[in-house]
């Protein structure tokens, strides 16, 4: 329960420093946080929430019963703390800078980014695992596989959502990467596929951080005709399916199965163009 807290509160002070860096306008729906109770008083509030998370971290082993070194939570939470904010460096200086990663680069981002709280979460739970914990096929190598794939599917899913899934757009705003000019997994793909055949229209159009419908309609359709869409959806089918065999080599888990089908592309609504 202290680990689960702790994690909840790192994930919601992410978010509102996210909100405030991508200028976004919404949030599960509801206007971002800082358009209601401004920048100034939300990255305050983050900020503190983060050190609350640094005091858990070191107060973990005062909790349990178990002869843990006292150091090792909250160096694991420093490690990772430090990687979130690193791949979350490198999303800004791309996008200001507008520079194109490889696809190399963007999957060492997202592992330190969308990665960084599920690899604490495990880390922790698995220094404080405990005497009773007897599945010899579920280590720290499985683990650590197990969410590296995990977080490429979870934010190429989301990265694709958020120009092509209906009830996406209605919870944040449509096609809301192309306003911050983002370089998400589809854009990355998009760009560098036109820059082979010496075309450059996503990479002017992610420069002029567009708020147009038309523009943003007429960009996606560009990435379908270069194949990125379909070649995206099979890529998430096919990590799909590897958590899936991932969860049986390690002896199954339920939970896990239930949460990989949330994120199946069969729950996403296809917008149409």
């Amino acid at each position: 329960d202290h680990i689960k807290k702790l994690i909840g509160i790192l994930h919601e002070a992410s978010l509102l420093i996210d909100d405030i860096q991508d200028d976004s306008t919404m949030r599960r729906g509801q206007p971002a946080a800082y358009l209601v109770y401004g920048k100034s008083e939300v990255i305050n509030i983050a900020n503190l929430k983060y050190f609350e998370a640094g005091k858990l971290a070191l107060s973990l082993t005062d909790l349990s019963s178990l002869n843990v070194d006292k150091a090792e939570p909250s160096r694991l939470f420093n490690d990772w703390v430090i990687k979130l904010h690193q791949g979350q460096g490198l999303d800004i200086y791309w996008r200001d800078h507008f520079i194109c990663p490889s696809i190399e680069q963007y999957t060492d981002m997202v592992l330190r980014k969308t990665g960084g709280l599920m690899m604490l979460a495990f880390d922790l739970m698995y220094l404080f695992r405990g005497q009773d914990f007897q599945n010899k096929r579920f280590d720290k190598t499985s683990g650590d596989d197990f969410l590296r794939t995990f977080s490429r599917m979870f934010q190429i899913r989301d990265d694709f959502c958020n120009l092509w899934d209906a009830k996406y757009a209605a919870k944040k705003s449509y096609c809301e990467d192309l306003t911050e000019g983002k370089f998400s997994y589809v854009i990355v793909q998009g760009v560098l596929k036109e820059r082979a055949v010496g075309r450059n229209q996503i990479m002017s159009i992610l420069k002029q951080r567009t708020s147009d419908d038309n523009v943003k309609r007429h960009c996606c359709r560009v990435l379908e005709s270069l194949g990125v869409k379909s070649e995206t959806q099979e890529l998430l089918r096919e990590l799909e399916k590897e958590l899936n065999l991932q969860i049986e080599a390690f002896g199954g888990n339920e939970i896990f199965k239930v949460i990989v089908d949330l994120l199946s592309m069969k729950r996403v609504e296809i917008l149409t163009l």
